[in-house]
């Protein structure tokens, strides 16, 4: 735009004009808004009427809402610059934008390695809104948005975190059909093998009986994986015993409730049936310095 062009516009303003210009600006607004809501309801209506996975289909949604938010929020900028410079011709504008992306795209490659990244985080299908995730070994929460630029994780304590598509390096879902509880439990060495293996077959069977509707089942009602004892996992674990271990495939999001159940029966049942879990010990030896006499 000349500066001539910006000149001869302000010098040209009347109480009309100002009035003109702020009515096709409100209407710009207005519509702008009005569209994002007629679309907002499209799109949340398309998506409901196909057999989608729920996690899926809100997903879908978001990335949806947030490419139709930028489109609507570019032509709304156009036609503003329409409204404030009638006469301005947007050809040569928006054919010059080649060369002005150019310029500026070296500025904004975060950017665009946001939007790609986004974009196959999608493709791939590799997380949903609902689903309980641990970014980058880090952030762990349930997805909230998944959008062009960001991915926002809200963490069990509250709050909620938006993290860049470009940084995300790794993603360990936890909600994808099934996941397996693994507990671990370490007794003395001065207990009896045999007995604590006993004693947590019980444990196993108990759990099963208590968490009936958390674990995993195949398409025939059988439970895939019951909690049972997988066997002794380490033999020193520090020097505090033997190490036992329990497993059971559990449904995405009954993992914890399965995990924290089991460990409170082997706490309960272990004190009920007298059995010791084990602890840090520490040994300490005094060694007299020379010369010291001995009492």
């Amino acid at each position: 735009m000349e500066l001539e062009t910006v000149v001869a516009f302000l010098e040209d303003l009347t109480l009309y004009k100002v009035l003109s210009i702020t009515g096709q600006v409100l209407a710009v607004i207005a519509g702008a808004w009005l569209l994002l809501a007629v679309l907002r309801k499209l799109i949340r209506g398309i998506f409901n009427v196909g057999r989608l996975d729920p996690n899926k289909r809100d997903t879908l949604v978001t990335l949806s809402l947030s490419v139709t938010r930028y489109l609507t929020f570019i032509l709304a900028g156009i036609l503003l610059i329409k409204v404030f410079v009638p006469t301005l011709n947007l050809g040569p504008l928006l054919a010059g934008a080649g060369v002005v992306g150019l310029a500026i795209g070296f500025g904004a490659q975060s950017l665009i390695k946001d939007l790609i990244t986004g974009f196959f985080i999608m493709f791939e299908d590799q997380l949903r809104v609902g689903d309980y995730v641990q970014i980058n070994d880090g952030v762990t929460g349930t997805v909230e948005e998944v959008g062009l630029r960001f991915t926002a994780l809200r963490e069990w304590s509250g709050k909620k975190y938006y993290i860049a598509n470009s940084e995300i390096r790794t993603i360990r879902n936890y909600n994808r059909r099934e996941l397996r509880a693994i507990i671990h439990v370490t007794f003395p060495f001065e207990e009896d093998p045999v007995r604590v293996r006993r004693f947590l077959e019980d444990i196993c069977k108990e759990a099963t009986e208590r968490f009936q509707d958390h674990l995993l089942r195949g398409e025939d009602g059988h439970l895939l994986e019951p909690p049972q004892v997988y066997g002794v996992t380490d033999v020193n674990d520090n020097g505090r015993g033997g190490q036992f271990t329990i497993i059971a495939k559990t449904k995405p999001e009954s993992l914890w409730t399965v995990e924290k159940g089991i460990r409170e029966l082997i706490w309960e049942r272990s004190l009920q049936r007298g059995l010791t879990l084990a602890y840090p010990r520490y040994v300490y030896e005094y060694i007299a310095p020379p010369g010291a006499r001995n009492n």
